[in-house]
């Protein structure tokens, strides 16, 4: 999907090690790296590149793994706190970190489909007549992986896109229409089935290897974006997940999105005897503002156990990355030294020994 390259030191950097060890286990792996037409014959790694050393990696150190398999949401009750950025982002550090996973987007205005180069407005037509792939329209999404979809399911790999190769992320992308399977989700519950445990029922089959043509076992992370609306896609993702990650604006913080959350998950748990665990992470630091660090004081005391031990500082990474004309990939793909980047990398660390996929 992305055409920019990447050399063995900045590689180094996205798999947390030396530019001398890249170049060992590359030749190891034996992952054929552009070389570039000079004397000294540089390696130019593009992003497969760099997600097939990362599994070749991971799998060397298999010990340092578990064998959990996790499912996460990513939402907040509220807009504008970073959720979609938060999600692609640690999408792609899991994947770094050896873990195969899956994202899907559960919003149909479709921003994490389009942070990963695709385009949910692009029709076929327009794309043969703007000499743009195929591959860049959305034709499938997740509601197309039910078994009583209008007109038909179809099988994962139809609907599954591959961004950065068969090791990066893989992404169900979303587009307008799946706001169908909202509508679906509250047909079923009109008529007494209990369509809030579907998609709860669908993951759990396909991690089974009870769906023939939606296999997940293979999958480490399994991670929802949701929509901040609270829809039965929503609710329903929710109670599919072991964990429900929760970016909070420490700037703009207000306790009543994360009360409402907190209702949510106890009326959940009160009725199914089942809920995701909460993690809220801080997004826009400032440790320099004192309102910051009075937001941070307060739901460090209020949600204590659910409060996690990194934060995403504010800074102009993420503004700039979002308005560029040239924007590709992810910041922590992008600029993996940047302040922001640095960060993300810090959350995901931490995210990942807090949900036990990593030791």
């Amino acid at each position: 999907m992305t055409t920019k390259t990447f050399k063995a030191q900045a590689v180094a950097t996205l798999l947390g090690t030396s530019g001398d060890t890249v170049r060992r286990d590359v030749d190891d792996a034996g992952i054929a790296v552009l070389r570039q037409d000079t004397a000294i014959k540089t390696r130019i790694f593009s992003i497969e590149n760099i997600f097939e050393l990362a599994d070749y990696r991971a799998k060397k150190a298999t010990k340092k793994r578990t064998k959990k398999a996790v499912t996460l949401t990513v939402y907040a009750p509220k807009g504008g706190v970073g959720k979609t950025t938060t999600a692609a982002n640690l999408a792609c550090l899991f994947a770094l970190a050896g873990l195969k996973t899956l994202v899907i987007d559960l919003d149909f205005q479709s921003n994490l489909t389009l942070s990963f180069g695709y385009d949910s407005e692009l029709s076929l037509e327009e794309a043969a007549e703007a000499n743009l792939p195929a591959d860049r329209c959305i034709e499938y999404h997740f509601g197309h992986l039910f078994p009583n979809w209008p007109g038909g399911s179809v099988s994962l790999d139809k609907v599954v896109k591959k961004p950065y190769g068969e090791h990066g992320p893989h992404l169900i992308p979303s587009d307008v229409t799946l706001d169908r399977l909202d509508t679906m989700l509250t047909y079923e519950a009109l008529e007494g089935r209990n369509a809030e445990t579907a998609i709860n029922k669908l993951l759990k089959d396909a991690r089974n290897g009870k769906l023939k043509d939606i296999d997940l076992s293979g999958y480490d992370i399994i991670m929802f974006d949701a929509a901040p609306a609270k829809n039965r896609m929503t609710r329903g993702a929710l109670l599919a997940s072991d964990y429900v990650l929760a970016p909070i604006s420490l700037e703009k913080f207000s306790t009543k999105a994360i009360s409402y959350l907190s209702s949510v998950l106890t009326e959940m748990d009160e009725q199914y005897s089942r809920c995701p665990e909460l993690i809220i992470v801080g997004n826009f630091f400032d440790q320099n503002r004192p309102r910051v660090l009075n937001q941070l004081s307060t739901i460090r005391k209020a949600y204590e156990n659910c409060w996690l031990e990194a934060s995403i500082r504010r800074s102009e990474d993420f503004p700039k990355m979002l308005s560029s004309d040239e924007y590709e990939l992810p910041l922590c793909l992008s600029k993996a030294t940047s302040i922001g980047a640095n960060d993300l990398r810090v959350v995901s660390e931490v995210l990942m020994k807090r949900m036990g996929v990593m030791e």
